[in-house]
């Protein structure tokens, strides 16, 4: 379905909103998985040590099943389907139409409104989803494809599974945690500062990237 709406709308088929399989794909994935996934440890980490959240350890092996089905799957299809819609779609449609950095700014709008419906309005969240955009937009359009956004998405996903699960509440994950009620001015500043140093390292990382902007010879797994 989503093939046929992309050529109807003269983009070219999944290809046309970066759904590709080009050489350097899986190097492009797994960099930006760890990226992703490294950043948001360490705010986890550093919500730890600064008392915002207590462990307990991990769920027995019987209660792992479904967190671990639901952080490596659920989650993937989530980030995937979210970045081809707001980016793979929504900036191929208007690349060329409008200038660039209004291209940007649009996609960047309405991921942000996007996550309003799951993390609820505040101007907090709002900010924090316009920071995390920017390393996702930009890893979209210097690239040519999903994979590098999406690997961010999935990466930091993975980590807030693990304490939060795909229901967003403390200790749903595969790590037993509880939330303290603490917050110091470092913890209430975290949701700015993490995403806005993973850009900056983005935008100096992006030149280990395989870049492909131009429509593939076939679609074959290449690696």
């Amino acid at each position: 379905m989503a093939h046929y709406i992309t050529k109807w709308v003269g983009l070219d088929g999944l290809k046309g909103i970066g759904l590709f399989f080009h050489r350097g794909w899986v190097k492009n994935l797994f960099m930006s998985i760890f990226i992703g996934f490294g950043f948001w440890m360490v705010w986890y980490g550093l919500e730890f040590w600064a008392g915002t959240m207590n462990f307990f350890g991990i769920k027995p092996p019987s209660e792992l099943f479904m967190p671990v089905v639901e952080i490596l799957i659920g989650f993937f299809m989530g980030s995937l389907i979210n970045d081809l819609l707001i980016r793979g779609y929504v900036m191929n449609l208007l690349k060329g139409k409008l200038p660039i950095a209004l291209v940007f700014a649009i996609s960047i709008l309405i991921y942000a409104l996007d996550d309003y419906w799951y993390a609820g309005f505040s101007l907090s969240n709002i900010l924090f989803s316009i920071i995390l955009g920017l390393s996702l937009t930009l890893a979209f359009y210097k690239t040519g494809s999903i994979w590098a956004n999406t690997g961010i998405h999935y990466g930091l996903n993975i980590a807030y599974g693990l304490f939060y699960g795909i229901a967003g509440k403390a200790g749903s994950g595969i790590f037993i945690i509880e939330e303290t009620g603490k917050a110091t001015a470092l913890t209430n500043l975290l949701p700015f500062i993490v995403p806005g140093i993973m850009f900056i390292f983005v935008l100096w990382g992006l030149k280990f990237y395989s870049k492909f902007t131009d429509a593939p010879v076939n679609n074959s797994l290449q690696l």
